[in-house]
């Protein structure tokens, strides 16, 4: 750096830009994070109660959700992402943090929608907009520990391949 060319601004912004990245990996959304929670006294009984899902919470303002194709039609994750991203409201911003996929195993006859938070009512959210029961819903809360990305998982069966829209 030659004398007398001022303040070195281009490490500052580059600092703070480090600092938000930083931030935004290493820090859970709101909604996302779970207290330690004590392991004295447990019992039977209490470990039986808590693998049960609480009852519905409020509607959360952000869901992050992840599209699997379970079927043998190409482009069918792609097509439910479209219109998962296009049914975001006032209230609720859906978001798809990663590109829509295929599963492991195919076929899925029934789509499932996962939930991987403690409360299942952005799950429910998804299954409104997908046009399903709520019993398509199963619960999976990743341990204390474990990094989550996605707030819901959907895997796609052939159930709803006629009601998404093809793409234009």
């Amino acid at each position: 750096m030659a004398a007398g060319r001022g303040f070195p601004w281009r490490w500052v912004i580059a600092g703070l830009a480090i600092t938000v990245i930083v931030l935004t990996v290493f820090i859970p959304p709101p909604g996302t994070a779970r207290e330690p929670e004590s392991t004295d006294n447990i019992t039977e009984t209490d470990i039986v109660e808590e693998s049960e899902p609480p009852e519905e919470a409020s509607i959360p303002d952000s869901i992050r959700v992840l599209v699997l194709n379970g079927t043998l039609i190409d482009g069918l994750a792609t097509r439910t992402q479209r219109q998962l991203l296009g049914s975001s409201s006032d209230s609720t911003v859906i978001l798809a943090p990663f590109d829509p996929s295929d599963t492991d195993m195919k076929p899925y006859e029934e789509t499932i929608i996962i939930s991987h938070l403690a409360d299942v009512s952005a799950a429910k959210v998804i299954a409104d907009i997908l046009g399903r029961q709520e019993d398509c819903i199963v619960w999976e809360v990743p341990p204390h520990d474990a990094s989550v990305f996605v707030d819901v998982t959907v895997c796609i069966g052939r159930d709803i391949a006629d009601m998404i829209p093809a793409i234009e």
